[in-house]
């Protein structure tokens, strides 16, 4: 999800956050490495809103992606991957108002108010099309979020301009996310969606079992996968020319979906 990079901030160093699995050790279901599938092992979480997460075509097979347990995890959810859609409705599959979607951005780090005003340190601050905070939070139906790295996002905001017609949703977390992030306040993807159902509907246990599944669905297998490779490497039996491909058992890859920034 794209947000507001710092003057002179970079993005982390190829690591963990950029580790892939080969195409070939995916589950056919779930997408993810069959050492890590999904399958039969997670248990959907009810909410009002729907969500859809459009996802950049290069965060498929990450280790640390979290697209692929957001579309299993949240009982309404819709996973789409690809850079453009023609309209919003091609997008969410739903023939709703631009007005009754928001779409999730970043920011956090004392970021300013809207322009006009409101709470900027506010957990969650529904905003109008026009920027102005709107209190009708009732009349929204779904969330979009933007699955990529800061670029990707930006992207992804950029090739979609009806985007620009659905309200929008300011993320302020006042937690840390499970993975390494550009912004200190950034979010994965599966994260920033569980913070923001749980803020809207009040569901502060929502939250709670998405981070738990982020934890043992994600971010353990792939320190995991991780680990590994590192193992490889000191052994001589890992191709130390690709660092973002890790050679795991038989049953053991599959793609995941992860988002650490939100729209400008």
């Amino acid at each position: 999800m794209p947000g507001h990079r710092r003057p002179g901030q970079r993005a982390d160093k190829p690591s963990i956050a950029k580790l892939k699995y080969p195409p070939s050790e995916a589950c056919p279901s779930c997408g993810r490495p069959r050492v890590a599938c999904l399958c039969d092992r997670v248990e959907p979480l009810s909410h009002r809103l729907a969500v859809v997460i459009l996802e950049h075509p290069q965060e498929t097979h990450k280790w640390m992606n979290s697209a692929a347990l957001a579309g299993r995890l949240f009982a309404d959810c819709t996973v789409r991957v690809g850079l453009s859609w023609r309209n919003l409705e091609a997008a969410t599959g739903r023939p709703w108002k631009p007005s009754e979607w928001a779409v999730l951005v970043l920011r956090g780090e004392g970021a300013d108010a809207g322009p006009e005003g409101g709470t900027a340190d506010a957990p969650v601050t529904l905003r109008s099309r026009g920027g102005k905070e709107a209190e009708d939070a009732g009349q929204l139906r779904g969330i979009i979020a933007l699955d990529g790295n800061w670029q990707q996002a930006k992207t992804l905001w950029w090739r979609n301009p009806w985007l620009t017609k659905c309200r929008t949703i300011e993320l302020h977390p006042d937690l840390a996310s499970q993975r390494a992030q550009v912004k200190k306040s950034g979010l994965s993807t599966v994260e920033a969606v569980g913070f923001c159902l749980a803020h809207l509907e009040n569901a502060p246990e929502l939250l709670r079992a998405t981070l738990a599944a982020y934890r043992r669905f994600v971010v353990e297998p792939a320190r995991a996968a991780w680990k590994r490779k590192g193992d490889d490497s000191k052994t001589g039996s890992g191709d130390s020319t690709q660092a973002a491909t890790v050679t795991v058992p038989p049953a053991s890859r599959r793609r995941d979906r992860s988002s650490n920034d939100l729209p400008p």
